[in-house]
């Protein structure tokens, strides 16, 4: 993220000893051992993660804002401190535009923490930090990928916090029209077809939707950044969309025949860049239900 004009008066020195010295204090927050709490324990590493990604973007006031809300949720399960809540709207400088949104799904997301931070630990986690990660990046208004990566984590996870069963779902009338197609999106960190807690909650969504629609086919087609030599990211891209395909049958779409897995390497990139840049809305798999 950008360092703020106000502030470059004097830092360039200083810059370098203060990296050191927060990367050495991310490691020992990052490292601190918590005790048994769920939500506590996934507060800790989502907070550490995103920390970790302003860090290496050079976004120290918000790498350690990240941090220390890890360090609180370390200190409630450890020494009984308070948790860490989420960050309100009105603590950020938001654009006009973007308010309504946030402030609904502020609303939202305190309504669902009450009893989720007991029932579904992990998903109450990812849902208050990548709130506060799509607050912070709503209020620089400079990276809209990321905005949207972190309001799809949000979404995702709220959707799974907020379900409370699995209800019967009638047959759509004749005169209802679906979609053609609907797309959800799992994202892998660098150099990786590992499907993360993000991964499989973008999945689980997929599949309760795919049980209740029943599409025609499920695509699933992989994708990486421009990291990498073509030969290599049509290799990864493929074990990425065969891991989710796996997760999708392992999950109830049981018909083989039902999901076509796709290679396309670094072709089709969500985020044009030049070659040999990182960048996580390219590494990513698509899963399309077609009606």
């Amino acid at each position: 993220m950008l360092i703020h004009m106000k502030k470059l008066s004097g830092i360039l020195l200083a810059l370098p000893i203060l990296g050191a010295c927060a990367n050495y204090d991310m490691d020992t927050v990052g490292n601190m051992e918590i005790d048994s709490w769920a939500f506590a324990e996934s507060l800790h590493g989502q907070y550490m993660r995103i920390g970790r990604d302003e860090a290496a973007e050079d976004d120290w006031k918000d790498a350690l804002f990240f941090r220390d809300k890890a360090r609180e949720a370390a200190e409630a399960a450890n020494e009984g401190a308070a948790l860490p809540e989420p960050q309100m709207v009105g603590d950020r400088d938001i654009p006009e535009g973007a308010l309504a949104d946030l402030n609904a799904a502020y609303d939202s997301l305190m309504a669902a923490l009450s009893d989720g931070r007991r029932t579904k630990p992990t998903a109450a986690a990812i849902a208050q930090t990548s709130f506060d990660c799509w607050l912070q990046e709503q209020e620089e208004d400079v990276q809209p990928d990321d905005i949207a990566l972190c309001r799809e984590d949000f979404e995702d996870a709220l959707a799974l916090l907020t379900k409370v069963g699995e209800p019967m779902v009638a047959a759509a009338p004749e005169s209802v029209v679906k979609p053609e197609q609907r797309t959800f999106v799992v994202y892998f960190d660098h150099n990786s077809a590992t499907l993360d807690v993000l991964a499989n909650m973008a999945i689980q969504n997929a599949l309760e939707r795919a049980k209740s629609t029943n599409p025609k086919f499920v695509q699933v087609g992989g994708h990486t950044d421009t990291t990498g030599d073509q030969v290599y990211n049509d290799a990864l891209s493929d074990r990425r969309a065969k891991a989710v395909a796996k997760k999708l049958i392992e999950g109830g779409l049981m018909k083989k025949n039902l999901i076509q897995t796709s290679m396309f390497g670094e072709n089709f990139t969500t985020v044009k860049t030049g070659d040999n840049v990182k960048n996580r809305s390219n590494r990513r798999v698509e899963i399309k239900l077609s009606y």
